[in-house]
């Protein structure tokens, strides 16, 4: 990976939640008179809310940017990593574990269907887009089990 690219991605997801926590530390001035800042759990229903949200709108704004000088392939795969991660991380934070596990690892197998099919389009050798698709099957499987799972629960 290019060293300003990835210094940029790692920019993008640290700084910005160190700012989304200091400005939610209740030992910090609030900034309106002499009022204490409120919770984070006040904030969002769920704790990482206003940090995700953060990140995909800081991502969002750099996204074009830090692609653009890649080849295609590469454009298409870091799409496909970059779209799964906010999905997860929103999963994640369920209380159930069953359902954390299952309701992110939709996104995780979507996102290794989105780049099986970028080899599809831009890929040359056989054996690469044999497996492709082979995981884009396999995976599409499991996403339907998995909202099977979901859908029985009422989720």
């Amino acid at each position: 990976m290019q060293p300003k690219l990835k210094a940029m991605l790692v920019f993008a997801f640290l700084f910005p939640p160190t700012l989304a926590l200091a400005q939610h530390d209740a030992h910090h001035d609030s900034g309106v008179g002499d009022q204490p800042s409120p919770p984070a759990v006040a904030a969002a229903p769920q704790p990482c809310g206003p940090m995700t949200g953060m990140i995909k709108d800081t991502m969002g704004e750099h996204m074009s940017a830090c692609l653009a000088p890649l080849p295609q392939a590469s454009q298409a795969y870091m799409r496909a990593m970059m779209g799964m991660h906010m999905p997860m991380m929103e999963a994640m934070q369920a209380k159930d574990p069953d359902l954390a596990f299952v309701k992110g690892m939709i996104p995780h197998h979507q996102a290794a269907i989105d780049m099986a099919r970028a080899v599809l389009q831009f890929g040359s050798d056989e054996s690469a887009k044999t497996m492709a698709q082979q995981i884009i099957a396999s995976q599409q499987s499991e996403i339907d089990r998995m909202r099977e799972w979901l859908r029985r629960r009422g989720e």
